[in-house]
């Protein structure tokens, strides 16, 4: 079909085909590599089979429609956020991004996304080795496309410093970043970059995450609360604006 296969990811690769994201291709890609297309594997039958029919194949929109999802393959569970707004939010964000919300924890689960360090699900996620990262890693992890490297996201590294350097940004004007948060609660400060998958809409949104995250008055669950069957009480006030959309990729 006129492509060139290269076992070796070198710096004129283009694609990505992926199956596995935990890998060091992968990683490389994530953090240095905004240039490469990350697609599935099912792209490759799918442009084989127009280029049989004949004609001339319509390369972007297959790309665009085999675009490896964000968090593909990801089982994600999530604790210490009282706002059920908000965790509904995060759970909408998880499913429409190839990854799969969990209410409770269980040893399938790949990543624990908390508020503290605290809590029965934290204490079960490290006793089981799952991935516990803080929730600038989601809102990070979709404004770049792909998954990020979780130890850039520790809840013991301070907010200000939480995914500093775990990808390459292109420079962009920082007033489409929106209005600028305390030390307290930015994650990153400076321009960033968003890797343009489908469209530019796709990236003003996935910006509309972090502005959304880091600006809403998100508050922590009471002790009682954080138990590992997630047994929260719904009718408590709710401090988290309500959204007018929700910012996330649909499939």
């Amino acid at each position: 079909m006129g492509a060139i296969h290269k076992l070796d990811l070198t710096s004129d690769v283009t694609h990505l085909i992926v199956g596995d994201a935990d890998t060091p291709k992968y990683k490389f890609v994530a953090k240095e590599r905004p240039d490469v297309k990350c697609l599935l594997p099912t792209w490759v039958e799918a442009l084989r089979e127009l280029w049989l029919e004949g004609g001339e194949p319509d390369v972007q929109a297959l790309e665009s429609s085999h675009t490896l999802p964000a968090l593909h393959k990801l089982r994600i569970c999530v604790t210490g956020f009282e706002d059920m707004a908000f965790r509904k939010k995060l759970e909408d964000l998880v499913n429409a991004n190839g990854g799969e919300y969990r209410a409770n924890l269980t040893k399938d689960v790949t990543h624990l996304i908390a508020k503290e360090a605290s809590g029965a699900k934290y204490k079960y996620a490290t006793d089981w080795n799952i991935k516990i990262v803080a929730v600038e890693w989601l809102a990070q992890s979709l404004e770049r496309g792909m998954i990020l490297d979780e130890k850039l996201y520790s809840l013991f590294t301070p907010p200000a410093e939480r995914g500093r350097d775990a990808w390459i940004r292109r420079s962009i004007s920082a007033s489409s970043l929106g209005k600028r948060v305390s030390d307290g609660d930015a994650v990153l400060s400076g321009p960033r970059k968003l890797r343009r998958v489908a469209s530019t809409k796709l990236s003003s949104q996935n910006v509309g995450l972090w502005t959304d995250i880091v600006n809403g008055d998100v508050q922590t669950d009471k002790p009682n609360h954080d138990q590992w069957s997630e047994q929260l009480v719904l009718g408590e006030a709710n401090p988290l604006p309500l959204l007018s959309k929700l910012p996330y990729r649909l499939k």
